[in-house]
């Protein structure tokens, strides 16, 4: 071990290459790059967290964040206020156009349109709901053919973080698929709303349409270190 290493570990750290992508922060800016990606699609954007860490890996491409809840939406817009290649939307994303009631947590990284249950709220205080909001609901097929120019040419990263309403979103994207190169998509191990779909079996149906898994990064963990949730990277192979 040198110097460095040993240096890292006294402080409780670990020294590894990006180049080894281990970690989503250094295998995200590896995709990009890769899959030469034009057009970002944040669903689930939340404050902007995302989109910000995209701008500091370098993509200096278009992005368009989606999210429906009012106050959490006022804060997005001003992350990105001074950014002209990132527009922000006041939708949420699924199968269907039309409007819906959302659980709005003492976290806004929780909220959802499904329940907590009995272990979500056990595991995580910030899954209470504090209040609920109708929210309107989009698609990405729709709003691409409606708001973006030469789709048939772009090269999309969907990103999808929607606490549980991810297979939603990814349903109202069939059309758009054949541009949708890369994709992240949470996936809950254990879950933690009530009638979530087993993560099995969104996986399965990303697969069977012509995406393979290129990293698994786990984002949260019990106190057993058994895995709670992760971030799934995958590639749409049918188009590259």
């Amino acid at each position: 071990m040198n110097v460095s290493n040993k240096i890292a570990k006294l402080f409780g750290y670990e020294l590894v290459r990006r180049t080894r992508q281990p970690s989503l922060d250094s295998h995200l800016p590896q995709i990009l790059s890769h899959y030469n990606i034009d057009l970002v699609l944040d669903v689930g954007a939340n404050i902007g967290r995302f989109g910000e860490k995209l701008r500091n890996e370098g993509y200096r491409s278009e992005i368009h964040s989606f999210e429906p809840v009012s106050k959490t939406f006022e804060m997005l817009k001003k992350t990105c206020r001074n950014d002209d290649s990132w527009s922000v939307h006041k939708l949420a994303m699924g199968d269907a156009p039309g409007r819906q009631s959302i659980n709005i947590t003492a976290s806004a990284d929780f909220t959802s349109f499904l329940e907590p249950n009995t272990f979500g709220k056990a595991q995580y205080k910030e899954l209470d709901v504090a209040q609920t909001e109708t929210v309107e609901i989009g698609t990405i097929d729709d709003f691409l053919e409606a708001n973006v120019e030469n789709t048939a040419d772009r090269r999309i990263f969907l990103k999808m973080d929607t606490q549980g309403y991810d297979l939603k979103v990814f349903e109202g994207a069939r059309r758009s698929l054949p541009r949708i190169v890369c994709m992240l998509s949470e996936l809950s191990l254990v879950p933690i709303y009530s009638g979530m779909p087993h993560y099995l079996e969104v996986l399965k149906h990303y697969e069977d349409h012509g995406f393979a898994v290129t990293g698994i990064f786990p984002v949260s963990r019990k106190t057993d270190m058994t895995i709670i949730e992760v971030d799934c990277m995958l590639i749409n192979t049918s188009v590259l």
